[in-house]
Order: C-alpha cells, then structure tokens, then sequence
C-alpha cells in the first residue's frame, strides 16, 4: 500500500495555502490587508518608488510597469521617468473603503498633487518647428523635449475611486478601472510613458512619427523635391506659405548640397485640422485612421507593404518590445 506523503499533503489543506505552503506550491497566498491597507500600502511603496512592492498589483498592460523598470534600464526615458517620479513623488493622500461597497473592492482615495505634463504639447509642436527650421534632431530626440517640458503645474485635489478586484491570481488595482487613478498619479503623465518614434525610409524620403502607444501625435517628413530645382526665392516661400497659414503644419525647402531641394514637412496632429489634412493627402493617402485615431501600427503595415523600411524606438522603455 501507498504511503502518503503527508509534507505534501498538508499543503494542499485549505488551512495552510494561507501560509508557506502556497508559496512554495507556486499558488496566491491570501493577503490578509483591507483594501484600504493594500491602496495605501501601494501609494507609500510609489513615494519610495519601491517597484517589487507595487507589481504584484498590476495588470500585464499597466504602463507603469515600463515606467519602473525604465528606471533601471539605464536609458534615454529612463531619465524622463526618474524627474516624473521626483517631480511626484511628494503627494499627500488618504485611502478608505467605500461604506457598503468593501465586497466590491472599492476605496475612496483623497489624493493631493501637480500635474507637470501641461508643457509637453507645446514643447513637441516647438521641437517640430525647429527640425523643420534648422534640419536637425529636435523633433526626433524625443526624451529630450519630453523632459524639458515637465514641471510643477496645477494642483489636483481630488477625490478617486480605486478598484481592488481579488482573483485568483491575486488581488490586483485594475489597468482599465482605475486609469484616472494612474494619471493623477503620475501628474497626468501615464498616458506619455509609452511615447516611440518611428522612423519610416524609402529612396528620397524618411517619416519620423510620434506616438503614444498606437496613438500618432506628431510626424516630420523630409524629403528630396526634384520639381523644385531650380524654383526661385519667391516661388519657394509661395510654396512654404500655404502649409504656414494652416495651425500645427510647418514646412521649409532648402537647396542641398547636390543641387536639388529638400522639403522638411511637420504635423501636430493635436493642432492641426484633420480636413485639411485630409485634403492635403496627409491622412488617409499616407496615414491611416483606426478606431477615430491615427494609428502607428495600421500606418507601419501600409509603409512596409509599400517597400518602406521602419524603425521603433522606445529609447529604452521597452515599449517597442511589448508591441512586436
């Protein structure tokens, strides 16, 4: 006859899976905390900027896992992630249960900070006119105008609801639920921390392209004009001037070394009108839409098809991994 293997068998009694033995079998040891303890406990390990105490709350798709690990990658945003996190770190907060809602995981969070993200929209449409301008790398150092733009802006004073849902992988405060959450946390700055560029070249052209997640914000075009050779001064400033009477377009053309021209083209896809971009050819004939936003994925696939040659960079996040 069979002996048992009580060690084994101990860890399998519902008593003891509270305990060591869940661990050591691989399975969710019950957090004992309130939801309350677990949302404050959460909040006091983000001031110390304590990731391993805060991931076992996350969702896979939570964005603050590149914003943490960013952090120690050594990288371009890492940097920006670092002043994100000293520029919010210092907030004040309460966290209780909702009264009658503690079986749904709800608790009310009173949280006082700044945001610091209200420059970044200025600074990028800054960084497009100055590429466009002087030909350099403005636009496409992406960490470096994303960084200066940030500072202490207006106080948010607000009242949260955070959701703590309990599976049976763990508890966990919801990516989708609790998004509002996350933003006033960072200072409004969760929806940058996937920010890429992407740069798309065929013979002649190359596109640099902003984005958040799948989200096109920005783009800067630079391409050869060979129609343009030999344009005079006043022809080549008529041409500039109907893409500078349009809000958030910028354009400039140049003669090369070679003795062709060179358009630099620049969108701000927040500013500019998306008629007229649309009956410029922008969107639709070079962009794609999908689901009321431009999308980098949809517009990549169309460029690639097409014999273009694209390149993600996340300067470190590892938010281009997480997309292929």
């Amino acid at each position: 006859m069979k002996k048992w293997n009580y060690a084994a068998a101990a860890c399998l009694l519902p008593a003891l899976l509270l305990g060591g033995c869940a661990e050591k079998l691989g399975l969710p040891v019950k957090d004992d905390r309130t939801d309350e303890q677990i949302v404050s406990d959460f909040l006091t390990a983000y001031q110390a900027n304590d990731y391993e105490s805060m991931k076992p709350y996350f969702d896979e798709d939570n964005l603050l896992h590149f914003y943490f690990q960013g952090q120690e990658s050594g990288g371009e945003m890492g940097e920006v992630y670092k002043r994100v996190w000293e520029l919010t770190k210092d907030f004040t907060f309460t966290a209780e249960a909702v009264e009658g809602k503690e079986a749904w995981g709800e608790v009310t969070v009173h949280l006082q900070t700044h945001e610091i993200t209200s420059g970044v929209p200025d600074a990028m449409w800054s960084a497009i006119q100055a590429q466009v301008e002087n030909g350099d790398d403005s636009f496409a150092n992406l960490p470096d105008w994303l960084s200066a733009s940030l500072e202490t802006g207006a106080p948010i004073d607000e009242e949260i609801t955070v959701y703590v849902s309990h599976r049976s992988d763990g508890d966990r405060i919801d990516s989708s639920a609790c998004r509002e959450f996350y933003e006033q946390l960072t200072g409004g700055f969760y929806d940058y921390i996937d920010m890429t560029m992407t740069t798309c070249t065929e013979e002649g052209s190359v596109y640099q392209i902003a984005s958040q997640g799948d989200s096109i914000i920005g783009m800067l075009q630079t391409m050869r004009m060979q129609e343009a050779e030999g344009a005079t001064e006043e022809e080549i400033q008529a041409y500039e001037s109907q893409f500078g009477a349009l809000d958030g377009v910028a354009a400039k053309v140049k003669p090369t070394d070679d003795g062709s021209m060179e358009l630099r083209f620049g969108v701000d896809f927040n500013r500019a009108s998306s008629t007229a971009l649309a009956n410029m050819g922008i969107i639709s004939d070079r962009l794609n839409s999908s689901g009321g936003y431009l999308s980098l994925y949809s517009t990549v696939s169309s460029f690639e098809e097409g014999g273009m040659t694209c390149e993600m960079n996340d300067f470190g996040s590892g938010a281009a991994s997480s997309e292929k």
